[in-house]
């Protein structure tokens, strides 16, 4: 019924012969846009419950429209049977999944893009983007427990990578406890044949009896990263794996986690029998916004602004005290913390004591919390910020730009790299 059908949630995608799919969310409710889809040409309005002005030979009623997204991309999977790798983890997913998805081969790979990895992103992407691949890389997010299970609900992993687990969204997974639940919980719905891939970490370990599972980690593990140090602009990276010691020399800046990663990547690919193509790693460039690095007039500028903890922080820091001869961070809030926030922003200020300089984007109220005496500036216009950011730094000098998403700290970025002409 629904063969070669494109599907959408937001009646403003909607395009003729497609799929409305009809949620009712937070801040709003996909049913009451039903009407704008069908005059738009939608095929099908998919509700849960009946609806007024609708043909009715176009409305499909079902419980859960969720769970109806869920079942047709489970079933379509089903269909083609692919090997499917599961990627969670506080931080590192989208860089883990796009890097694995060059190494596999775009010919027969197939990933969820962007950061299409939650239970209504996941199917969406698997039903209007796959195309029958021999390998399916499925990135799976979590803000809540059992978030993680119900992704696995449509295809267990065949290969489970569990990169680490952080304090990323813990003011609405709960604690600490819930999150690192969660996240096992795609180790404990992976096939009965799968391997797990996981961060060489106690907490981790000391949760974990099946086997097999092999573990990666930095200098310890059975991948491990070696070593790395940084030569003009680019990384040179040392490994070691249970069968071989490899050299790469990556043509761009890559932190420590990023580079721990890599480590995890190579343990999935001896998984699958499939040697790792040097050339391609060495020239993957990071993601936008996952501590992209540009060299701008002899300042390194680090796009870091996708999202925040304070693991990726800490990572981000002592990263950028190795590469510039003076560091800067321009910073803002860490969401999602609720009771734990005040904790986390006066972790924060510690972190950044170690900068030179530090400058808050403060658009909200939470990032007054920090307290850090390399502060040397604060607004909440971004002009004001990039201004400030021009009279200071020179060539040698290193800036970070780094906060939560719903900060949106990338339009100070793009200003202070347009109008340094980056």
């Amino acid at each position: 019924m629904f063969e070669n059908s494109r599907f959408v949630v937001d009646s403003r995608q909607v395009t003729p012969g497609c799929v409305f799919v009809a949620i009712k969310g937070e801040k709003t409710d996909g049913h009451f846009y039903a009407n704008e889809a069908i005059n738009k040409g939608a095929a099908y309005v998919v509700a849960e419950k009946k609806l007024q002005h609708i043909p009715e030979e176009k409305l499909i009623t079902v419980n859960d429209t969720i769970e109806f997204l869920l079942s047709n991309a489970r079933e379509k999977l089903k269909k083609h049977n692919p090997v499917v790798i599961g990627i969670t983890g506080s931080n590192g997913k989208t860089t883990t999944k796009e890097l694995l998805y060059q190494l596999l081969g775009k010919d027969r790979a197939f990933r969820n893009p962007g950061n299409l990895n939650t239970e209504i992103g996941l199917p969406l992407s698997i039903l209007n983007e796959y195309n029958a691949e021999k390998f399916a890389i499925l990135e799976m997010a979590m803000n809540k427990f059992g978030d993680i299970a119900r992704l696995c609900q449509i295809a267990m992993p065949h290969v489970a990578i569990l990169l680490n687990v952080g304090t990323a969204h813990r003011g609405i997974a709960g604690n600490q406890e819930m999150i690192l639940r969660g996240k096992l919980q795609l180790i404990e719905n992976m096939q009965k044949n799968g391997t797990a891939i996981v961060l060489y970490d106690k907490k981790l370990l000391d949760r974990i009896s099946l086997k097999p599972m092999v573990t990666f980690g930095y200098k310890k593990g059975d991948y491990q990263l070696v070593d790395y140090c940084y030569i003009d602009f680019s990384t040179k990276a040392f490994y070691k794996t249970p069968r071989e010691q490899l050299i790469f020399n990556l043509k761009s800046i890559w932190n420590a986690g990023q580079l721990t990663n890599i480590s995890a990547v190579l343990a999935a690919l001896d998984i699958l029998g499939i040697d790792c193509n040097k050339n391609i790693l060495e020239n993957f460039t990071p993601v936008a916004g996952r501590f992209r690095v540009m060299n701008c007039n002899g300042i390194y500028v680090v796009d870091d602004t996708y999202n925040a903890s304070i693991e990726s922080f800490e990572t981000a820091v002592e990263t950028i005290k190795k590469l510039g001869k003076r560091s800067f961070a321009v910073v803002g809030s860490i969401k999602e913390q609720g009771k734990y926030s005040i904790e986390t922003h006066r972790k924060l200020g510690e972190i950044l004591e170690k900068l030179d300089g530090v400058v808050v984007y403060n658009v909200d109220n939470e990032i007054e919390i920090m307290n850090c005496s390399k502060k040397i500036f604060a607004s909440n216009s971004a002009t004001e910020i990039s201004d400030f950011l021009k009279r200071i730094l020179i060539p040698g000098d290193v800036v970070l730009f780094k906060a939560s998403r719903s900060v949106q700290i990338e339009k100070v970025l793009q200003i202070y790299t347009e109008e340094i002409r980056c």
